[in-house]
């Protein structure tokens, strides 16, 4: 099989590809034939090195794939060869083949197409955790999603309008708020979105914030929250520099994470909490969130926005192209 693999921590050069035995399925396992994988902002911080959990090089990274069941292991009775299925996992979806427990994994109906599909899982569950279940967004309540432009964020507009949010205000680049205008949300800068918030909150602030950029950007957030008010930490994107930012910021970032005390946040009624879709282990929580997103797009109510695909041999410019900012919506590797 071909294979995408991390050789060495560091820049999206140090992505090669590689000639790897086709794995066997073992007892409750599937082999899948990809045809499209997903790229995650959590991809680019385990080629750096900077993901919690992220392997040691040699590794193939990779949360979620689309494609066709090409070979079935003991036990597994639920599954054909050929069926349709999209899988999410924790690595290894850039290559033609990976191996999914068959629980991971779920048929897609013939009028989804592999794209849709690969754009779907990781995004969409992540949102879910950080807005349904556990992040509980009320009807009528405010929501802040900074990076709204990206994958999890425009899959996060669709859902906190599920449950009937107030106000969606959002960061992206400024070439993007037209865009995210159309869905619905409130553009506020994003260097200056603290001031922002509480000057069209009337100072009440919003009930929930998503943040996938860390370091002093994540205490902002937090002063951003209303009494009753919770911030979602899911990423480190501020310590992933492209072209324009030096690794001195990222030196930064680090530094400027935030400690929050306890006490703090009992007095002032605020909370933080974090997602790591990765490391989530509630199962029953995964598998409400599949039934719950399957029935909204059979509803018409979600659709995974795909910005451009790039063939599994250009996957270093497909890191570049996100890390540089410059997608709108999700990113995939072909691999047909």
């Amino acid at each position: 099989m071909k294979s995408v693999v991390v050789t060495k921590y560091g820049s999206p050069e140090n992505l090669e590809i590689q000639e790897l035995p086709t794995p066997i399925p073992g007892p409750g396992e599937v082999c899948i034939r990809v045809s499209k994988a997903g790229i995650n902002f959590a991809d680019i911080l385990s080629r750096m090195g900077l993901y919690p959990g992220a392997p040691k090089p040699p590794f193939t990274p990779g949360m979620e794939v689309s494609g066709i069941i090409h070979e079935i292991g003991p036990d597994v009775d639920k599954y054909e060869i050929g069926d349709r299925v999209v899988g999410s996992g924790s690595n290894g979806g850039y290559s033609t083949h990976i191996i999914s427990k068959a629980d991971g994994v779920f048929k897609i109906p013939d009028n989804i197409s592999f794209e849709v599909a690969a754009a779907f899982p990781a995004v969409y569950l992540t949102s879910y955790l950080m807005i349904i279940h556990p992040g509980a967004l009320q009807k009528n309540e405010s929501i802040l999603i900074h990076g709204v432009a990206g994958g999890i964020g425009l899959a996060s507009i669709e859902l906190a309008k599920i449950v009937g949010a107030k106000t969606i205000f959002g960061t992206c680049s400024p070439e993007k708020h037209d865009f995210v205008k159309e869905k619905g949300v409130l553009p506020v800068d994003r260097n200056n979105f603290l001031a922002e918030i509480m000057d069209w909150t009337d100072n009440k602030g919003v009930d929930l914030v998503l943040d996938p950029i860390g370091g002093e950007n994540l205490m902002k957030s937090y002063r951003c929250l209303g009494s009753g008010g919770r911030v979602c930490s899911f990423g480190i994107s501020d310590m992933a520099p492209g072209k324009k930012m030096s690794s001195w910021h990222r030196f930064k970032s680090w530094l400027t994470f935030p400690k929050f005390d306890p006490l703090k946040m009992m007095t002032s009624n605020r909370g933080v909490f974090g997602i790591h879709l990765g490391r989530w282990k509630n199962l029953d929580t995964l598998n409400r969130a599949r039934k719950d997103l399957m029935k909204w797009i059979d509803e018409d109510k979600i659709h995974p926005h795909v910005d451009k695909v790039f063939p599994y041999a250009q996957a270093s410019d497909a890191h570049n192209y996100i890390q540089d900012r410059k997608n709108i919506g999700k990113v995939l590797l072909d691999f047909d």
